[in-house]
């Protein structure tokens, strides 16, 4: 399918013309600088990074800085599925289009890989929703879902999708789960603690950024305005964090 009926076809899923010729650009290439997404877009450099924005706020890029420079990649094009069925009036020929372009855009995603960030920045609800989906990916055959510093003192929308997660999705892969709250009797915490394969413990204290380890992933999550997520693939910084973990489980109250 050539680049002119792509974009087209991603305009009639609800993108603009400019952030679909972003999208589509940063599957082709990678991660990469906004000087490289304005020659393979051929989108104003005065509107990309509103653009790029956008398209964070909608889950469908993600950026990192490395040695003091942003980079920008597309996430996983499957994401489009799912901001097309939370649209209040569903449309079939969008969810139709959308399964359509899927294959092809992850097949131009890989292409464009040149290298692998192991960082990467999400943002607002939309951003946190894609982390999930990347995260996902590798859950299977993960031993543990370890995560301190939790709290209910945030927006419960954030909470629900908490508890939705570990109700229905991490126990479909038999990933065991504890978690550290800095408050404890909340309704938030009596839920998690009913989650399947579940223990929850807690240290009082206050905490704006909340860390978890599961596998060779790191997230660190600040639930501010805008919210903000942080993934890191790192071996060593994941052993180096459950470390961490255990020695405040020991020290942590039922």
């Amino acid at each position: 399918m050539e680049r002119t009926k792509i974009i087209q076809k991603l305009e009639e899923l609800g993108l603009t013309k400019g952030e679909a010729k972003v999208y589509l650009a940063l599957l082709e290439l990678g991660p990469s600088t906004k000087s490289s997404i304005v020659r393979k877009s051929r989108v104003s450099p005065s509107i990309v990074y509103e653009i790029l924005e956008r398209l964070m706020n909608k889950g469908l890029v993600s950026s990192v800085f490395i040695e003091k420079i942003r980079y920008f990649e597309a996430n996983e094009p499957s994401f489009l599925l799912q901001l097309v069925k939370e649209e209040k009036r569903k449309a079939k020929k969008k969810e139709k289009i959308a399964r359509s372009l899927i294959p092809l855009l992850k097949l131009k995603r890989e292409v464009g890989k040149k290298f692998l960030l192991l960082t990467k920045v999400y943002e607002g609800v939309k951003g946190f929703k894609a982390m999930l989906q990347e995260v996902e990916k590798d859950l299977k055959g993960s031993e543990e879902w370890l995560a301190m510093g939790v709290t209910s003192y945030k927006r419960n929308q954030f909470n629900r999708l908490w508890v939705n997660w570990h109700k229905r999705v991490r126990p479909k892969y038999k990933v065991k789960a504890r978690f550290i709250f800095c408050e404890k009797g909340t309704d938030y915490f009596k839920a998690l603690k009913k989650t399947p394969l579940s223990k929850v413990r807690y240290i009082p204290s206050k905490s704006s950024v909340c860390v978890t380890v599961v596998g060779n992933k790191t997230l660190v999550m600040k639930y501010t305005d805008p919210p903000s997520f942080l993934l890191i693939k790192n071996e060593e910084m994941a052993k180096f964090l459950k470390d961490v973990f255990e020695i405040m489980w020991r020290n942590a109250v039922s």
